[in-house]
C-alpha cells in the first residue's frame, strides 16, 4: 500500500510539474530600473545618465536619471504605481483618470495601444493593474512629444515582457 500511495504521489508531482512548466512565469511587482535602462535611455536624450535617486517599493516606485555633472542635461524619471495587495488596480485606474481629470492640457496618445496621455512634460499610461508616468526633457513640442512616446513604447515593452501582459492588450 505505501508503494502505491508512493507511485501515486510521485504521478501527481509529475503531472504538476508539466502543468506548471506550460504557464509563463508571471512577475508581479515591476521595478522602474526595469522596465527603463540606462542603455534604453540613452539613444534617446543623447547622453548616458546615472541613477539619482532610487525608491523601490510595492506600492509606488521611482527610479531618477541625471547627467554627470548634474544639470547638464534633463533628467528622466520613471514612475510606477502597481496593482498589488497594498492597493487594488481599480483604485490605479481611478488616480489615473483622476490625473488626466484635472488638467486642461492633456494630449491623448494612440501610438501606444493602451490607455495613454500626456501632460508637458510627463507621459502616463495603463495597462493591467500598472501606472506607469515617464517625466524626460522639457519643452511642449513635436519633439518633447516623440521622445516621451519613444521611452514609454520602450518602457512598455518591456513591461509586457516581465509581467506575462498581452502584446496586443
Amino acid at each position: 500500500m505505501k508503494k502505491i500511495t508512493l507511485i501515486l504521489f510521485f504521478l501527481l508531482l509529475i503531472l504538476l510539474t508539466s502543468c506548471s512548466s506550460d504557464k509563463q512565469r508571471v512577475k508581479t511587482t515591476v521595478y522602474p530600473s526595469e522596465i527603463l535602462s540606462i542603455s534604453e535611455i540613452a539613444p534617446y536624450i543623447g547622453y548616458t545618465p546615472v541613477v539619482a535617486n532610487e525608491k523601490k517599493s510595492r506600492r509606488e516606485s521611482f527610479v531618477t536619471y541625471v547627467s554627470e555633472p548634474i544639470g547638464k542635461y534633463d533628467s528622466v524619471t520613471v514612475k510606477i504605481s502597481q496593482n498589488n495587495n497594498l492597493q487594488s488596480a481599480e483604485k490605479i485606474k481611478a488616480d489615473f483618470d483622476n490625473l488626466k481629470s484635472m488638467r486642461s492640457d492633456v494630449i491623448d496618445v494612440t501610438e501606444l495601444n493602451c490607455e495613454a496621455y500626456i501632460i508637458f512634460p510627463s507621459i502616463h499610461y495603463y495597462i493591467e493593474g500598472y501606472h506607469v508616468e515617464i517625466t524626460a526633457g522639457s519643452g511642449a513640442d513635436d519633439h518633447q512629444k516623440t521622445l516621451l512616446i519613444n521611452l514609454a513604447d520602450t518602457s512598455l515593452n518591456n513591461l509586457k515582457k516581465l509581467t506575462g501582459i498581452l502584446s496586443d492588450s
